[in-house]
C-alpha cells in the first residue's frame, strides 16, 4: 500500500500513525498516572487511590505498559538496522496486542473484585481498550508500519 511521501521518515520508513501514539500513549497510562503521583507529593496517593484502589493493580498495569514503552523507545531505534531491533519492531504489532489482552483481563478482573459494581472511570477505561485493541488488530496502517524494515546496507 502506498502512503504520501510525508508519511515517511527521513530514513524512508513508516512512520508510527497518531492512532498508534495514542494506542502507545493509553497502553502506558498506569506509568503516566504513577509518574504524575510522584510530581504531585501532596495527592500522590490520592490519585493512586482513586485510579487504582488495589496497588497491586498498579503494578500489573505499569508490567503491561512496558511493552507499549519499548515500542515507543524501538519507533527512534530501528533505522539502526541492527538484527535484535529489527526483530522485535517485526513482532510489535503481536507484542502490542498480547499487552492490550492482558490490560482487558486485568480490568475485568478488577470488576469481579468490585462484585460488577458500576464506576466511570473502569467502564471508560474498559471501553477504550478493547476500541483501541481492536484498532491495533484490525489497521493497515499499524500492520504495514510494523511489516517496515530498514534497507540493507
Amino acid at each position: 500500500m502506498l502512503y504520501p511521501i510525508d508519511a515517511y521518515d527521513k530514513h524512508g520508513l513508516l512512520k508510527p500513525s497518531a492512532m498508534l501514539w495514542l494506542t502507545l500513549a493509553f497502553s502506558a497510562k498506569a506509568w503516566v498516572v504513577f509518574i504524575m503521583a510522584g510530581a504531585s507529593r501532596e495527592q500522590g496517593a490520592q490519585i493512586l487511590e482513586v485510579l487504582y484502589p488495589l496497588r497491586d493493580n498498579l503494578y500489573f498495569a505499569m508490567a503491561t505498559g512496558l511493552p507499549a514503552l519499548l515500542i515507543m523507545w524501538l519507533t527512534g531505534q530501528r533505522y539502526k538496522n541492527k538484527k535484535l531491533i529489527n526483530t522485535l519492531w517485526q513482532y510489535g504489532k503481536t507484542i502490542l496486542l498480547a499487552a492490550y489482552m492482558t490490560d482487558c483481563a486485568l480490568q475485568v478482573y478488577q470488576l469481579s473484585l468490585s462484585d460488577g459494581a458500576f464506576s466511570w472511570t473502569q467502564a471508560v477505561n474498559l471501553l477504550l481498550t478493547l476500541w483501541l485493541g481492536a484498532y491495533i488488530a484490525r489497521s493497515t496502517r499499524v500492520r504495514n508500519t510494523f511489516a517496515d524494515k530498514p534497507l540493507e546496507r
